[in-house]
């Protein structure tokens, strides 16, 4: 290498480090993040950044970038680490959810009516809710029948066998038993519809606003006091790991559907409508992002870093690989060195001769 080449890479190398060294990177941070927030001033979101490319970038690192396995074992892991942590047991429901945030959660319940109606409709409507009413029915009014000696009113002699108990009764006479079910059966067969049209007038309003504020005060001052321990000892490490499983399946079935492709797309056009022809220090300020703040951000991220960096001779060597890169080249060596081209030689011309 030539001297003088060389005693310009190592003045260039040791004025680069020179910004690292003594906080020095702390002036380059301030100094580099207050250039780029004077840039975006003058540049426009869609100038730097089209729809297309958002969405080509969604779909290639939301939609179709492998899980990697990594990730949902450490979610099991740490998971795990909530589960077992002391300060579930030290920790109630009220000291992490203030009341304030759950009256407001009730006032809102309160105020979304037709959504409650629609719930209950469709809950009591449901085959379950038919089933399990049915069963109620059919019990009550069975017993009912058996125990108040409705069939032995009617029924001479079967009175003596009630009073011994039911089971004497189906012990004794299995066929009047099988009449009451098969009657009961089918009256609640054809009175279901209407039963279960008076359930939903009756649930509905029940649960008028005055019932949901009372009922939501029940519910905090039964749980409020309770430590989380007691909530999380009905789940083990094993039911955490499902829950994982079945939320990173749903994920991966969820993240390629029509639906969420429609979705995603729609944002992303909303978003270009909207700050798509505005500066990129307008988006900044709605968002809350300051100068203030990068600077601050980054200075607190990255020196741990940079000291490191430094301390370890790792800065200098990517310093010096970056430049050498220059120094070492042809066009250096040239403007150090340039060749020497030899002079033109002049072309004497001939005198003509007097005529």
């Amino acid at each position: 290498m030539h001297d003088l080449i060389h005693q310009f890479l190592e003045a260039h190398v040791a004025h680069e480090l020179n910004r690292f060294k003594d906080n020095g990177y702390i002036q380059t941070i301030k100094e580099e993040v207050s250039a780029v927030f004077e840039w975006v001033k003058k540049i426009k979101l869609k100038d730097v950044m089209p729809v297309e490319q958002i969405l080509g970038l969604i779909k290639r690192n939301v939609v179709e970038l492998p899980v990697a396995g990594g990730v949902t074992e450490l979610a099991g892991e740490m998971s795990q680490k909530v589960l077992a942590s002391r300060q579930n047991k030290k920790t109630s429901l009220e000291d992490i959810f203030a009341r304030k945030q759950y009256d407001d959660i009730v006032d809102k319940v309160v105020s979304l009516k037709k959504a409650r109606d629609d719930s209950i409709r469709r809950f009591v409507n449901s085959s379950v809710y038919s089933q399990q009413i049915s069963e109620v029915l059919f019990t009550g009014i069975k017993e009912y029948m058996l125990a108040e000696n409705i069939i032995a009113k009617k029924v001479p002699g079967v009175s003596s066998l009630i009073k011994v108990g039911k089971f004497a009764v189906n012990k004794t006479m299995p066929s009047l038993e099988v009449a009451i079910e098969k009657k009961v059966k089918s009256y609640i067969e054809s009175n279901l519809e209407n039963t279960i049209r008076r359930s939903e007038k009756s649930i509905i309003n029940y649960f008028d606003e005055t019932r949901i504020v009372d009922t939501g005060e029940e519910i905090w001052e039964s749980i409020a006091k309770t430590k989380l321990s007691e909530y999380f000892s009905a789940i083990d490490d094993n039911d955490m790991e499902d829950f994982i499983i079945i939320g990173y399946d749903f994920w991966l079935h969820f993240r390629n559907t029509k639906y969420f492709k429609g979705i995603y797309t729609e944002l992303v056009k909303y978003f270009f409508k909207k700050y798509g022809d505005r500066e990129l220090d307008v988006i900044l300020e709605d968002i809350g992002v300051t100068r203030k703040m990068v600077i601050n951000e980054l200075i607190e991220i990255i020196a741990p870093g940079i000291e490191k960096a430094l301390s370890i001779g790792y800065l200098e060597e990517r310093i010096r690989a970056r430049l050498e890169s220059f120094y070492l080249s042809k066009k250096a060596a040239s403007i150090i060195s340039p060749k020497k081209t030899p002079p033109q030689k002049t072309k004497k011309t001939k005198k003509a001769k007097p005529k």
